[in-house]
């Protein structure tokens, strides 16, 4: 019997507390794929968040929240201590559909080491609205990355300062040591769905995607 991949989800929290129960509700279900032996590091920075995290078994560091790109090089660091083989980043709004890790497995099997979504759905938890968006650039939610180039950056992936734009940051990164993000084909629905509220660094943009 083959060995099960192990994946380590790593996401930075930072208010939205029903928003972020519903994220955590949703790595529980991706925890009983049978294929993936999933482990999850938070990096916090509200006492309230705790309860939370200990609600649904979730490991968590504690660093404050700006600059975000120091915030999340801190949580990173404490990766070395765990046993994985690759990284999924996420946000705490993100959903991730167990078909999503299916649809990974070929790339995951082929030796891939950095990969992941071109398609996502935006909900916009206010009003109710939702929005499919199909692009060629990076995303952040849900994307892989092996254990051997976080490795390579000596799990500091972000440039300290950064408030925004973490996602490109990190991709351009990798690609000036000629570390290439591939992309996986759209499925029939999207397999990473994005919970906007009033909290997020970019909100929900109905000119942004279909309905």
């Amino acid at each position: 019997m083959l060995s099960k991949t192990k994946i380590l989800i790593f996401l930075a929290l930072w208010k939205r507390p029903k928003i972020t129960e519903l994220c955590f509700e949703g790595l529980n279900r991706l925890r009983t794929h049978p294929d993936f032996d999933i482990q999850v590091l938070a990096v916090l920075s509200e006492e309230e968040m705790k309860p939370l995290c200990a609600k649904y078994h979730v490991n968590y560091v504690e660093c404050e929240n700006s600059p975000l790109g120091r915030k999340k090089n801190y949580g990173l660091s404490f990766a070395k201590n765990h046993t994985f083989d690759y990284l999924m980043e996420i946000g705490s709004d993100d959903l991730i559909l167990n078909e999503l890790l299916d649809s990974y497995k070929p790339f995951i099997e082929s030796g891939v080491k950095f990969f992941g979504i071109r398609d996502a759905a935006y909900i916009d938890s206010e009003g109710g609205y939702c929005n499919r968006l199909q692009s060629n650039s990076t995303y952040g939610a849900g994307r892989m990355i092996h254990r051997s180039l976080l490795e390579l950056v000596d799990f500091r992936l972000w440039k300290e300062t950064l408030e925004r734009g973490l996602d490109n940051n990190s991709v351009f990164s990798f690609m000036r040591r000629g570390i290439d993000y591939k992309q996986v084909k759209p499925m029939a629905f999207p397999g990473v769905i994005d919970v906007k509220s009033a909290e997020n660094i970019w909100p929900f943009n109905h000119r942004v995607g279909v309905p």
